[in-house]
């Protein structure tokens, strides 16, 4: 990774924001979402993920294709967490995704808040 910072908030939510994220699945998104972020020269800094919502933060690169990193990992993260012989719930990701840049010294208050979804939902804390 080189010394540029350049900082993403990405969110998204389940289709019609339905609980399908459980116990198993948010295990098997994080490390699905991992892969995929570091397979796009990109740099996980925080994750947090509710029974209907994911947010990540991201450090990139200054060239970097924000769409197609969100496609693989909403895509391929639904596809495959189906597949799972536990996911009775099933995944479907809504269209829509949000996409913040976030300052350099801001970093460390969006992680704050990350680490604080599930007091900001407490019905859809994992």
């Amino acid at each position: 990774m080189s010394a540029h910072q350049i900082f993403f908030h990405l969110v998204w939510t389940t289709r019609s924001r339905a609980p399908m994220i459980d116990v198993e699945a948010a295990r098997f998104l994080d490390s699905y979402f991992r892969k995929i972020i570091v397979a796009h020269r990109a740099e996980v800094v925080g994750i947090a993920m509710l029974r209907t919502h994911v947010h990540l933060v991201l450090r990139t690169e200054p060239y970097f294709d924000l769409p197609r990193l969100v496609q693989a990992l909403k895509g391929g993260s639904s596809y495959q967490v189906n597949k799972l012989p536990s996911n009775r719930l099933g995944l479907r990701w809504a269209k829509e995704y949000s996409a913040t840049t976030v300052s350099p010294r801001h970093v460390p208050r969006v992680l704050r808040y990350l680490e604080q979804q599930g007091t900001h939902h407490p019905g859809e804390a994992l």
